[in-house]
């Protein structure tokens, strides 16, 4: 299954790192607006992906938005 989630681009780096210790195939495009990305992501389903996206922005909320 395929599953398409938009982040801002600050958090790339987090996502990025979560999502390949989690061993998730995805791939990363330009969002809709310039300070977007789109990551397309291969999972079995929904709930295996869920606690890494969690993680990936609970660790990206505590670092912040960088200045």
């Amino acid at each position: 299954m395929k599953i398409g989630i938009a982040i801002d681009d600050w958090k790339l780096p987090f996502f990025e790192r979560h999502l390949a210790g989690a061993a998730f195939v995805f791939e990363k495009h330009r969002g809709v607006t310039a300070d977007t990305f789109v990551l397309k992501i291969e999972a079995p389903n929904v709930d295996a992906l869920t606690p890494v996206v969690r993680a990936a922005n609970k660790e990206a909320r505590e670092a912040g938005k960088p200045r």
